[in-house]
Formats: structure tokens, C-alpha cells, sequence
């Protein structure tokens, strides 16, 4: 796992880090054994902002370095769906390839790579078209998510 640290922060300790990874490997296992809900803190305001920050940065590095240079479709995805969980939502298909900026074709076959790994979970909306599904983070994968932003987010105000 990496975190962007920014540099008027110091990088957490190996500690931090290996405290975070054990906290992973638990919670795969956990996961694992049971349909558990995810583990969110308190912090749902505080983390919605953080992470809407970070998203619309991301778009902003986009435009200003152009759309391909920085392309990482998987983890644009993985943030905007953990946008959509922090606020109750899930999105389709289609609105992760309008929100992303792109094609649906990479948006369907890295929601395929996800899925197999038992990143997210879908709810199909319309039995004929997989466009509607409706898709969300697992809670294993919300619970990664959550780790990952308080490591890269610890301290931000």
C-alpha cells in the first residue's frame, strides 16, 4: 500500500504502517469468514471532504497534465465508488465512465478485475443490461479504503 504523503507532513512511522497491514490482513480474514459490514469511524464529514479533495485534484492534475498521463482507471474507481459509499450511494456503470471521463469499455473490464478479487459488489437494477447495475464497494474493500485514507489523510483539516 502507498500513500500519498504531502510534504509539509512527515510519512508515518513503520509502525503506523505495519499496524495497517496487520489491520488488513484481519479484517481479509474476517471478512472472509462472514457477510460482515465494514468498519467505518465516526468520521464521515470529515472523511467525505478529505476525499472529495483528493478526487477533485486528481481531475484538476488532469486537466492541467493531460487525461492520459496520470491513468489509473482502477483507482479512480475504487475512489469514487468510496465517494459514493460515504455518502449511502452507489453508482452504475455508466455514471462511473461520465464521472471518470472514461470509456466504458475500461470502466467494464476494470469492474471485472474487481470484482474477481472481491472488491465490489453489484446489484443489478435492470435484469436485461449490466450498464444498470449498480455498484458498491465491498466492505472489505471500503474497510481498505478507510485505512488507506487515514494513513494519507491523518491529520488533514
Amino acid at each position: 500500500m502507498t500513500a500519498h504523503i504531502p510534504p509539509d507532513r512527515s510519512a508515518p512511522n513503520q509502525e503506523a504502517v505495519d499496524l495497517v497491514v496487520a489491520l488488513q490482513r484481519c479484517l481479509i480474514n474476517f471478512h472472509a469468514r462472514k457477510e460482515e459490514p465494514a468498519i467505518l469511524d465516526g468520521e464521515g464529514a470529515e472523511q467525505i471532504a478529505a476525499i472529495n479533495r483528493y478526487a477533485e485534484a486528481r481531475r484538476v492534475r488532469a486537466m492541467l497534465f493531460g487525461q492520459n498521463l496520470f491513468s489509473d482507471p482502477a483507482w479512480d474507481i475504487l475512489l469514487a465508488l468510496y465517494q459514493a459509499e460515504l455518502e449511502g450511494k452507489a453508482l452504475t456503470l455508466e455514471q462511473l465512465s461520465e464521472t471518470l471521463r472514461l470509456s466504458l469499455s475500461i470502466v467494464v473490464g476494470q469492474v471485472g478485475v474487481m470484482e474477481r478479487r472481491g472488491l465490489l459488489l453489484e446489484h443489478r437494477t435492470s435484469p436485461n443490461s449490466r450498464r444498470r447495475s449498480a455498484l458498491r464497494l465491498s466492505p472489505l474493500a471500503v474497510d481498505a479504503m478507510a485505512s488507506w485514507s487515514s494513513i494519507a489523510f491523518s491529520g488533514d483539516d
